[in-house]
């Protein structure tokens, strides 16, 4: 019993700002990573094709990009597999660059369901998360996310 309390704490403790570190894999295989993108604010968003909300607010996500071109946006998916990915890119006729991801991996930044938005700022520290699906159409969550750009 004393073990769920200790991980229930540590789960409801305080997000603090830090750097992080985080690579993926583009759509053909090559590795990524935070890194390129330093000095940067930069939102990194992961979601799958197998999760409803994610299927709902990825369309919309893109839309908002290309309103938002200079924004710094990587949209990670954690599918296991890339054909699934492609399949909703192709389905939904979403544009941007496919990027896979891995769970555990996602899991160190703290990724506990899908889909999950973290905004870094240029120093590459954790200033924004929200999990569960964004209303990137209303103005104040625009807004929420341009303050760091």
């Amino acid at each position: 019993m004393k073990h769920i309390f200790i991980l229930l704490g540590l789960l409801l403790l305080p997000f603090s700002a830090q750097s992080v570190e985080y690579h993926w894999q583009n759509k053909a295989g090559q590795e990524k990573g935070l890194d390129a993108l330093k000095g940067k604010p930069v939102i990194l968003h992961f979601w799958a094709s197998w999760c409803p909300p994610c299927r709902t607010e990825l369309p919309a996500m893109h839309a908002w990009m290309k309103a938002h071109s200079d924004v710094n946006v990587v949209v990670i998916s954690l599918d296991s597999d890339q054909a699934d990915a492609a399949a909703f890119y192709a389905e939904k006729d979403l544009h941007s660059p496919l990027n896979m991801g891995d769970m555990r991996e996602a899991s160190k930044l703290g990724i506990r369901g899908l889909p999950t938005t973290i905004i870094l700022d240029a120093a590459g520290e954790v200033v924004q998360r929200h999990m569960g699906d964004l209303n990137w159409a209303d103005e104040q969550v625009s807004q929420g996310v341009l303050q760091w750009f």
